[in-house]
């Protein structure tokens, strides 16, 4: 076998690599992200020595920390063994991210909860969660290069670098996605291009028949837009969907790659609440 054959073997095997947590030849490594969309910044009673009978609110307190818009805010209590009603949703209007150009904070909002204390014969403690759900994006941004075959041997006779991955970017959300793709793109050609979606927040993606779920994901790939919906989150933390992509013709291409990742996330928060007897 001649030596630009083995060549062509070589450029038409490439192995399948994972283009976020490594630097490539000629690239630059991915980009830290932070992991929170909104965030409980307070939950717990808004009395400090509740006694028996007493009204007790249940504040929530909420931010948007992370990269996108947070809409469809809702709350649920669980674990307290009496009842409670919500009393009031401020973040039904939803909450804007930090502007970092502005120097702006993320919107904040509060979500009560009212009940009663039950009647305790002695101190008494209980443990009470508050569940809140809101729907969030998460941004991806990949650039990858691909060659002519014959661009390809020339970088290789000339002993230069070849660039595979220069970035991959998300948002600052609580589900981050990687773009696999393979080592080496050649132009003019499809190709399969697979997103890893991972779990990096506190919480966790709809549960709904049994799977956690992404509802969707849109990549666009040059004229190229496909979506990917009810990804499957394997024990809610990782997912993957795969989709082809077609590679422009000509001899070096730079072809970003974006992925817009759509889904319902929860956050949940614990404290106890210490109820009293009364004097008598």
């Amino acid at each position: 076998m001649g030596i630009y054959n083995k060549i062509s073997v070589v450029f038409l095997m490439g192995l399948v690599i994972a283009m976020s947590g490594c630097t490539e030849t000629g690239g630059d490594s991915s980009m830290a992200a932070g992991t929170n969309g909104v965030y409980i910044e307070y939950f717990g009673p808004d009395v400090e020595y509740p006694v028996s009978g007493q009204a007790i609110t249940l504040e929530t307190r909420l931010r948007n920390v992370g990269g996108a818009e947070a809409s469809n805010i809702g709350s649920t209590i669980y674990l307290l063994s009496w009842g409670t009603s919500n009393s009031q949703n401020a973040c039904t209007t939803g909450l804007k991210p930090p502007n970092a150009e502005m120097n702006k904070d993320g919107q904040e909002c509060k979500v009560t909860d009212d009940t009663t204390a039950p009647e305790v014969t002695e101190t008494q403690t209980y443990d009470v969660g508050v569940h809140i759900n809101y729907d969030y994006t998460t941004n991806t941004i990949a650039t990858v290069y691909a060659f002519s075959e014959n661009e390809y041997v020339k970088k290789m006779e000339a002993n230069q670098d070849i660039p595979m991955v220069k970035s991959l970017k998300n948002s600052n959300a609580p589900i981050h996605v990687d773009v696999r793709v393979q080592n080496v793109l050649k132009t003019g050609s499809t190709v399969p291009i697979t997103l890893i979606f991972r779990n990096v927040g506190g919480g966790n993606v709809r549960y709904e028949n049994q799977h956690y779920l992404i509802d969707s994901a849109t990549i666009t790939a040059g004229s190229s837009t496909q979506t990917c919906s009810n990804i499957r989150m394997k024990g809610g933390r990782e997912g993957s969907c795969t989709v082809q992509v077609t590679i422009p013709a000509g001899d070096e291409v730079k072809l970003p790659i974006e992925v817009t990742t759509s889904y319902t996330y929860v956050t949940s928060a614990e404290t106890k609440i210490v109820v009293h007897p009364k004097l008598t």
